[in-house]
């Protein structure tokens, strides 16, 4: 079993990310094969793939050069959570 797919095995109980300070819940996380180019109006000239939604139905991306970003919905702003998918999926902790 791949890390991806332990991680959204357990995703009932370990759920929540850390966004400095912020826990954030993922409502939702993609496998692999599951992922489609993210495409939006105001996300432009950026190749990323939606990997992870929360509660709150902002995105979490993989851009194509490995790293993480949450993206607010309301104010379209990034912020980078990882430098890769690997630490993304260790950060995901126990929680509700």
């Amino acid at each position: 079993m791949s890390q991806i797919e332990s991680v959204i095995k357990n995703l009932g109980v370990k759920r929540v990310v850390d966004l400095g300070g912020t826990e954030v819940r993922l409502a939702c996380l993609l496998r692999e094969e599951d992922r489609r180019t993210f495409q939006a109006e105001w996300w432009r000239g950026k190749q990323s793939s939606l990997i992870a939604v929360d509660d709150n139905g902002n995105f979490f991306l993989r851009h194509s050069g490995g790293h993480i970003l949450h993206i607010d919905q309301q104010d379209k702003s990034e912020a980078l959570v990882a430098k890769s998918e690997t630490e993304f999926l260790n950060m995901i902790k126990l929680g509700w």
